[in-house]
């Protein structure tokens, strides 16, 4: 009878407070008595103890690191400064170095001017008292006294001139350096020019009112152009003349003969023509006054262009050669006369120019250098 007994039903609160204590049990059974479980949670503590020290370990290092590039940063700063210091310190020295040596060759350009305008000072001073000559032994005796500030010890008081045989006087007008050429440290070769007067007496003959012939005698005066050699020793004492002045003859003003180079002439008359009538309108311009803008349209480069701006006046134009360039096809150097008149005066003259000149096409010619004439010396 007992089996078709129904159940007594549990009130709500006894139903949830049951499970809750079933669930728990079997949660607690499970893990206490599930080995796949312990083990994941050993894993997972490991896992945390690993993350821990490297957590820890991270922290270490990166101090290190964090260090380690301070200092790093402090010694590449302090070797910057020092390199600094020391380019800086190089750059000084070699300032003060250069500068130095500025002063030094300045100061001996200085002193080599100073020592060459002594020199010929020196040499100048002396050739007037040796040059300076007049008969009678108080003369020669005050000559003697005044050239022993001159000549070195051992040379002959009178530099070598024979007063036993003076005709007259001599007398110092001027003189120029011609040259001063150094033989050593202390030696010097100075080609001098001198301008003497010279006095002597002459027997002039003549005749009287009755026509009898007498003798007169009378002072002549004659100019002359003298040339010497003096040799001058310089040390820290002063100057010296070591030897007796030497006569010389200068040699004559060279005569050299020139000619036009022929070489490469061009025979097209067609460009000739129209290269002469490309200078003359150029010429026009360039000597016109308040025209020298327009001389830049003549030039391929308007910076080389020239002008006279009325100084002289065109007048005609004279020969003109015209010469192939090789190596450049269409370029000239063409060499031509030109007169030209002074304006104010009226003179005329006529001068030489050489130019270089490019055919830009078949009709425009442009300059591209402009000179004085240059021939070839033979």
């Amino acid at each position: 009878m007992r089996k078709w007994q129904k159940k007594k039903k549990p009130t709500p609160n006894e139903s949830s407070e049951g499970i809750k204590e079933k669930v728990k049990d079997k949660v607690s059974t499970s893990k206490k008595y599930m080995p796949n479980l312990l083990k994941k949670d050993e894993k997972q503590k490991e896992k945390d103890q690993v993350i821990i020290k490297r957590a820890s370990m991270k922290r270490s290092t990166a101090t290190t690191i964090g260090r380690v590039i301070m200092i790093g940063s402090i010694v590449i700063v302090a070797l910057g400064v020092f390199s600094a210091f020391r380019h800086n310190l190089v750059l000084s020295n070699l300032e003060d170095q250069v500068s130095a040596q500025q002063q030094d060759n300045s100061s001996e350009n200085n002193q080599n001017i100073q020592n060459i305008a002594a020199v010929e000072y020196f040499t100048q001073q002396f050739m007037l008292h040796y040059t300076s000559i007049e008969p009678g032994e108080e003369k020669q005796k005050a000559r003697e006294e005044a050239l022993q500030n001159f000549l070195a010890t051992g040379l002959d008081k009178d530099a070598g001139i024979d007063y036993a045989n003076i005709p007259g006087s001599q007398r110092y007008d001027s003189s120029d350096v011609v040259s001063i050429k150094q033989k050593d440290d202390h030696i010097s070769d100075v080609s001098i020019k001198v301008n003497v007067t010279s006095t002597k007496e002459v027997e002039k003959k003549s005749k009287d009112k009755d026509g009898k012939e007498k003798i007169e005698k009378k002072n002549e005066e004659k100019q002359a152009t003298l040339y010497y050699l003096v040799r001058v020793y310089e040390d820290k004492n002063g100057y010296s003349i070591i030897d007796l002045p030497q006569p010389y003859m200068p040699k004559p003003n060279q005569q050299v003969t020139v000619s036009e180079d022929e070489e490469n002439k061009n025979t097209n008359t067609a460009v000739n023509n129209k290269v002469r009538s490309f200078l003359e309108s150029f010429f026009k311009t360039y000597t016109a006054k308040d025209r020298s803008d327009e001389t830049k349209f003549f030039f391929k480069d308007s910076a080389k262009a020239q002008s006279l701006n009325g100084l002289m006046n065109y007048v005609s134009m004279g020969d003109v050669s015209v010469y192939e360039k090789k190596s450049n096809k269409g370029q000239y150097i063409v060499r031509c006369s030109v007169k030209l008149v002074q304006p104010v005066t009226g003179i005329q003259s006529n001068h030489g120019y050489e130019f270089s000149i490019q055919r830009d096409g078949q009709d425009k010619l442009e300059i591209l250098t402009m000179k004085p004439i240059s021939y070839r010396i033979n």
